[in-house]
């Protein structure tokens, strides 16, 4: 993702229906409180202020509850508690750079299709493939002359392939043509 210094940045995602980015943290309460800077990077990417704190105790105490989120948050201890445990926590914020994105929509996943194959041919190599075609209907490859008695033509897609084949086959010698020079 694009980051605020102009440089690109690596971040992973839990799945949702809207865009936030998450981090992980622990820290600890001394005498039923404790303020958590919020991660300068993590801060740079999600909206202040629009995050949300859940936070797990790891002792005994009376619940923990956040009280001011802004570029930090403080915990609390309920009901004036003074407990000096640890906790850890999970903030999830939305990200600064996506707006008015809507939950849930919609997405085709018809797979495109691809490219159609364009080949460059010049007006002299199209005549002289058609000349190459129209000679193949009137005799048969191997020949010389043509037959006195007539015959059913050649389909056109059958043709074609003679044609293709041919001209593989052609490629072929010239590679090994220019191989055996080299």
């Amino acid at each position: 993702m694009p980051f605020p210094d102009g440089t690109h940045r690596v971040l992973y995602c839990m799945e949702s229906p809207e865009v936030w980015f998450e981090d992980f943290g622990a820290a600890k309460l001394k005498r039923g409180r404790a303020v958590v800077k919020l991660d300068a990077d993590f801060a740079k990417v999600i909206k202040r202020g629009d995050y949300r704190v859940f936070l797990t105790p790891e002792g005994d105490c009376r619940g923990l509850y956040v009280r001011r989120k802004i570029a930090s948050f403080e915990v609390r201890e309920l009901i004036g508690g003074k407990s000096s445990i640890a906790f850890s926590y999970r903030i999830v914020g939305r990200r600064k750079d996506v707006r008015d994105r809507k939950r849930f929509p919609k997405l085709d996943v018809t797979p495109p299709m691809p490219p159609a194959r364009r080949t460059a041919r010049t007006r002299s190599s199209l005549d002289a493939l058609l000349a190459k075609v129209r000679k193949q209907a009137g005799a048969r490859p191997g020949r010389a002359r043509r037959r006195k008695t007539a015959r059913a033509p050649l389909s056109l897609p059958t043709l074609l392939a003679k044609t293709r084949k041919q001209a593989g086959a052609k490629a072929a010698r010239r590679r090994k043509r220019a191989n055996k020079r080299a």
